[in-house]
């Protein structure tokens, strides 16, 4: 920064008045005084030209300084208070708003207050390294996916903080990440009719059964079904319209309504004309909010059922799989679950309900009811 810079940006001179600004005079005194930021001393001269020159070091030594306690200090924000921006601006936008507080939680507490435009590569392998000596609920090993998760955050929130002016190089960018092995639990019809059964014997846990139905009529993530509104299904035309929200799973914008859900839907719809309250969405409780998660409930009809290792999302597995094994081109299925990965999915979205018919029919092939 030359000086004659320095001195400008202290502001605009007044018309007439020769000293830059940040130089006042005293009445009754004939020496100039710095008035400027924190400081109000004299510079012990009447010079105009000796008190710039004074003013001017004053400043270098005040900016230096500052300079100093930024690289010491870091001059952006904390990782903390990166993680609470992003919580409150970026997760409600998102579907996986819960999990990204839970995600959060570990982060934070290891990086607490450092600033993250000191935060570097080597810091997020000694997280991984310190996340991994963590035991979870039954004594094991946190999970590797499981911190592949809070990674992810942490790099979103990185991303978001390039674009807010905080920081210009994201840390987690070519982080090595734990190895994953894919699920490849198949519910039998039997499995599938048990958990049904178990879910329909009490009346706090028989919507599972209709949800467990429409995820496998659907063949559509969990968290696609548990949100659906009634202004998305049109009965007379037997269709479903989606809205895409990600763009890196790509759905089809509008599915078949095959003949057991069609009955699911008209039985709902006539049940949901007699409650008190009555809602925009499909599943949703007797005080009109949405069910956000049914893990628990699934989790409890499974032990009761005597069924181990399953999961709400095998379901999406069994209906692509019964689609596969009834002779549906893999095409077609493509088409009517959707595909994790756009180059795949790209040529299929722009297709209408009647390509979703053949693969979602399938399902009801041979009268079979899981």
């Amino acid at each position: 920064m030359q000086d004659s810079n320095m001195i400008r940006v202290m502001g605009r001179k007044k018309k007439g008045y020769s000293a830059p600004q940040g130089l006042i005079r005293q009445p009754g005194s004939g020496n100039w005084y710095i008035k400027w930021r924190h400081i109000y001393r004299s510079t012990g001269t009447s010079d105009l030209e000796k008190a710039r020159l004074i003013f001017l070091e004053v400043q270098k030594m005040v900016l230096t300084e500052e300079l100093r306690a930024k690289e010491i200090l870091g001059k952006s924000i904390p990782f903390s208070k990166l993680i609470e921006r992003y919580l409150k601006e970026i997760s409600p936008l998102k579907r996986s708003a819960r999990a990204d507080k839970t995600n959060s939680l570990c982060p934070i507490k290891f990086f607490v207050e450092k600033k993250i435009d000191t935060i570097n590569a080597q810091d997020i392998y000694c997280y991984q390294d310190w996340r991994k000596s963590f035991k979870g609920k039954y004594g094991k090993p946190v999970s590797g996916p499981t911190i592949n998760r809070e990674i992810s955050l942490m790099s979103d929130a990185f991303r978001k903080a390039i674009r807010w002016g905080y920081v210009q190089v994201n840390p987690c960018i070519g982080i090595e990440r734990f190895s994953e092995s894919s699920r490849k639990r198949y519910i039998t019809d039997k499995e599938f009719s048990a958990i049904k059964s178990v879910a329909l014997q009490r009346e706090e846990s028989a919507h599972l059964a209709d949800i467990m139905d429409t995820l496998y009529y659907t063949a559509q993530r969990s968290g696609r079904i548990l949100g659906l509104r009634w202004n998305q299904i049109d009965l007379r035309e037997r269709s479903i319209t989606f809205v895409q929200t990600s763009r890196n799973k790509r759905v089809p914008e509008v599915i078949w309504i095959n003949e057991p859900l069609l009955a699911i839907f008209h039985r709902l719809k006539g049940k949901r004309a007699l409650s008190k309250v009555v809602g925009p969405f499909v599943f949703q409780k007797l005080d009109g909010i949405p069910y956000r998660s049914i893990k628990t409930t699934w989790k409890r009809c499974c032990e009761k059922a005597g069924i181990k290792d399953a999961r709400i999302n095998d379901i999406r597995h069994k209906a692509i799989t019964d689609m596969l094994n009834a002779g549906v081109p893999i095409s077609k299925v493509k088409t009517a679950v959707g595909h994790s990965h756009t180059s795949t999915t790209d040529g299929y979205t722009h297709l209408q309900v009647g390509a979703t018919k053949d693969a979602l029919e399938s399902l009801t092939k041979g009268d079979k009811t899981p």
